[in-house]
């Protein structure tokens, strides 16, 4: 496993934590707050350059607007094709959400394979469609962004359908670790994690590895530093 840090210098905990907590609050308000992402237009997409087309895959009570700012970081890095999957979290199943991102994928993926990028339940939801719904032949690469692989300590705050894809003693989380990831795969996460509890439970065996240490589950969505990881993962 390759693993990056946000910092090639180690940051001392007392100092890291204020500025965790802080990101995460405003990272959590502006999430909270996705109607108002609308009002900024996005750009136009670029001109075709080669760049394969991307789908994005929100999380657990998102919206696909919170994706709005990494979109516009992946148009001026030249992706024209941008793609966004929404489901309802709260009532859907995870073979019920695979269905939803494969209903995105195969349609962009007409010319052939695309990119995929999940947050957190979404990121789970990827690796199911992935590795138990015929979705490995549609994708180029993945990235995940805080996704619970492990589960989470927390699984008992979501509706009881998620319980066996958020318990770490789980059906799906034994089912989706019982073998390689089958496309290239890039693990985005937060050192400081507090709805994957703990935050290890979101690394992945064999996959690349970037860890943020400046910002929490929701700031992988706004941070400047997840969104070139993301890029660079994908480029």
């Amino acid at each position: 496993m390759s693993r990056r840090s946000s910092s090639s210098v180690p940051i001392d905990r007392l100092h890291t934590l204020p500025m965790v907590i802080v990101n995460e609050t405003v990272a959590t308000l502006r999430s909270a707050c996705w109607p108002l992402a609308r009002l900024r237009p996005l750009p136009e997409p670029p001109d075709p350059a080669g760049r394969p087309p991307v789908v994005l895959v929100h999380g657990f009570l998102g919206h696909p607007d919170m994706f709005r700012p990494l979109v516009r970081r992946l148009f001026r890095a030249r992706f024209h094709a941008v793609h966004r999957a929404r489901y309802p979290s709260l009532r859907f199943a995870l073979d019920e959400i695979a269905r939803h991102i494969h209903d995105v994928v195969d349609p962009a993926a007409s010319d052939g394979p695309v990119d995929l990028v999940g947050h957190s339940l979404g990121a789970v939801a990827c690796r199911a469609y992935l590795k138990c719904f015929g979705g490995a032949d549609k994708i180029r690469r993945f990235v995940s962004l805080g996704g619970p692989h492990a589960g989470t300590d927390l699984f008992r705050l979501a509706p009881p359908v998620l319980w066996d894809v958020l318990n770490p003693q789980g059906a799906w989380v034994r089912r989706l670790n019982e073998e390689p990831e089958p496309v290239p795969t890039t693990v985005i996460r937060a050192r400081y994690d507090h709805h994957v509890v703990p935050p290890v439970r979101a690394a992945l065996e064999g996959a690349e590895e970037v860890v943020l240490s400046v910002q929490g589950h929701n700031g992988l969505l706004w941070s400047r530093s997840a969104h070139a990881a993301i890029i660079e993962a994908l480029t």
